[in-house]
Formats: C-alpha cells, sequence, structure tokens
C-alpha cells in the first residue's frame, strides 16, 4: 500500500512538471524546487524530522534508486528510511 503522502494533492507539482514539458510521474533530484516540494510534503507526515532529516534521506534514494526515479518508488524510499 503506498504510503499516505502518495494520496495527496500533487497537482501544484504535476502542472509544474506538465508546463517544463517534463514527465510528472518522475521524479529529478537535480530540480530545486522538486526537492523542496517534496521535503514540504514530508515534513506534514514526519514533524519530528528535521529539514537536514528528510533531505538526507532524499538524498540517499536520489543514489540508490535508478534513474529516471519513478515517483511512487521514489517517495517510498525516503519514507522507509524516515520510517527507520
Amino acid at each position: 500500500m503506498p504510503h499516505v503522502v502518495l494520496n495527496e494533492d500533487w497537482s501544484d507539482y504535476d502542472n509544474r512538471k506538465i508546463r517544463d514539458g517534463r514527465d510528472r510521474s518522475k521524479f529529478a533530484c537535480t530540480e530545486p524546487w522538486e526537492v523542496t516540494y517534496l521535503v514540504n510534503k514530508l515534513k506534514k507526515h514526519y514533524p519530528y524530522k528535521t529539514e537536514d532529516a528528510i533531505k538526507s534521506a532524499i538524498d540517499s534514494c536520489c543514489k540508490s534508486v535508478d534513474s529516471p526515479h519513478p515517483r511512487e518508488k521514489f517517495v517510498e524510499c525516503v519514507t522507509t528510511k524516515l520510517d527507520r
């Protein structure tokens, strides 16, 4: 079952990806706005985690999930690391 963060409204993210002519189903670790977007989404579900801890989990998944990073697989990687 996907993490609850994946069931949230991602329309702002999707619309920006589409406007930029990119695949909205892929997470781009090289785009600062995407990292910031994901950090802010995750802060709601992990209020006890610092921003640095969330970014560290994202960085780790950027290295371990094959690129292009499928959003669902990528977010699940990050949430698994944050759940530890």
